[in-house]
């Protein structure tokens, strides 16, 4: 089965969501099927509680774009500012942006800063929240462990594009625990291979003296992306919606990424690689398996749409005849992928009717650096994992073309988290991301001179230290208004 053959659908898609959005607290707070699921829990009951997190999450920052419109309606009436503030604090349970309200009878309501500091706002409070709740924990992380390594693997790392229409392929699209799963994401899942070649030799270490001998292989994964729906224009943007070139990159990628371990270590064997294809509009999966040898044949696949009413066995059987060339663990491994991801082709169904209606890009905020792991939702975020910008360029300024669409089309500027996680109990860890946040910001102004003369990016930095569940650090901002004193 080919992939690139699959039929193209041209009916047009709304590519945003309504702006009439309901429940009013904090992201992920008070909401039925948030409890932590049991192993034993239906597939039913599952669809449930992630539906229920997802439309909780993004109705908080869909509020927000409805309730500025209303200010700036009676922005010179005379008790604008309490009025304004008692909105903001009813309909969107954020601390009001004073300084702000207060220059709108001299001047005109800044809605550019104003969005902008209640998107960041509200992304702060989610992520502060999440924490604490940990809403979309898996239930069964030891036990998938313990199956990897029956399949043969050690460790799972994923690198899907930093597309925001793939940031829920963990948890959602492939049902895996994120609290085991790796995952960075980038610009058409251009992954670093220096970068992916020092975490292999991190893993190994770790692994060679906690068990010694043991014949487990490194997986890496690349996830790239196309669309059923308008995919001339829906595809991954920076393949220029081109699906058999995203495909060849991915491949070309690990094989790259094979090779270095191969060549530097001495190790042919010890990586294997594994290329998912996504439809962005059902969120249906492909899989290219690797030969024996390591080798990806692109033209060959299996679909997941093609497995829908099989039992166990008979997606055992489809995946034996279809991927017949791929060791016995990787057919193990992509037949319990393939029946993970009928479940959510099952939750797209009864909540989207089978399609999403955001087909195109409908993400609320960039976010770059190091961290977000708690961004598990599509069309949220637009993701670029980097550590500098000049490394991390090519992610960036795909997610400014993403919103120059979304954002500074309708005048508003593009809301930015910067944002570098560290482990405290390593010495000098937090001061190196501190530093680190630091020299992004200013990085992002050197590049990007014309963005910030108008107004058009604003950014707010945070650090967090992954050996607690504490909030995350303020470290500064742009915006005058957002300072940790009403982020808290």
């Amino acid at each position: 089965m080919n992939v690139m053959s699959m039929q193209r659908h041209t009916r047009k898609m709304p590519h945003s969501l309504p702006e009439g959005r309901a429940p009013l607290r904090r992201p992920g707070a008070g909401l039925p099927y948030l409890d932590a699921v049991s192993a034993t829990d239906s597939m039913e009951h599952e669809n449930q509680r992630l539906s229920a997190y997802e439309h909780q999450v993004k109705h908080t920052f869909d509020r927000i774009i409805p309730c500025v419109r209303k200010l700036a309606a009676i922005q010179y009436e005379e008790d604008f500012v309490p009025l304004a503030s008692e909105r903001i604090i009813d309909e969107l349970d954020l601390t009001p942006p004073t300084d702000v309200l207060q220059k709108a009878w001299t001047r005109q309501l800044d809605v550019k800063q104003l969005v902008s500091h209640l998107t960041l706002a509200t992304y702060y409070r989610f992520v502060s929240g999440v924490q604490h709740v940990n809403p979309l924990a898996h239930p069964q992380c030891a036990d998938f462990v313990s199956f990897l390594a029956d399949c043969g693997y050690h460790r799972m790392d994923i690198t899907p594009c930093a597309d925001g229409r793939l940031a829920h392929v963990i948890r959602y699209v492939l049902r895996l625990p994120a609290e085991v799963v790796r995952r960075k994401a980038y610009a058409g899942a251009a992954f670093a291979v220096d970068d992916n070649v020092a975490k292999w030799a991190e893993v190994e270490l770790k692994r060679q003296q906690s068990a010694p001998g043991t014949n487990t292989k490194y997986l890496k994964v690349v996830a790239y992306h196309f669309s059923s729906i308008d995919g001339e224009r829906e595809g991954c943007a920076a393949h220029g919606s081109d699906d058999r070139k995203a495909a060849e990159f991915g491949r070309d990628a690990l094989l790259g990424f094979k090779n270095a371990v191969a060549q530097g270590f001495s190790r042919p064997d010890a990586v294997e690689g594994l290329l998912i294809g996504i439809d962005t509009a059902t969120d249906s999966i492909v899989l290219h398996t690797p030969d024996l040898e390591g080798s990806i044949d692109i033209d060959s696949s299996l679909q997941s749409t093609d497995c829908v009413g099989m039992s166990s066995d008979k997606i055992r059987a489809y995946v034996g005849s279809y991927a017949s060339h791929s060791s016995e663990g990787m057919q193990r491994l992509v037949s319990q992928l393939i029946e993970n991801n009928l479940a959510q082709l099952a939750y797209v169904k009864t909540n989207h009717d089978g399609c999403y209606p955001d087909v195109g890009h409908a993400e609320r905020f960039i976010g770059i650096g190091v961290g977000f792991d708690e961004i598990q939702l599509r069309n949220l975020m637009y993701f670029g994992y980097l550590t500098t910008i000049e490394e991390g360029a090519p992610d960036v300024d795909v997610g400014l073309k993403i919103f120059k669409g979304l954002n500074q089309s309708r005048g508003l500027s593009t809301p930015i988290v910067i944002r570098f996680d560290y482990y405290g109990s390593v010495a000098g860890a937090r001061e190196r991301a501190v530093a680190r946040a630091g020299r992004v910001a200013d990085a992002l102004k050197s590049r990007y001179p014309d963005h910030f003369a108008a107004g058009d990016i604003h950014y707010l930095q945070l650090s967090r230290d992954l050996d607690t569940r504490a909030a995350p650090e303020f470290l500064g901002s742009n915006l005058p208004s957002l300072t940790e004193d009403n982020l808290s």
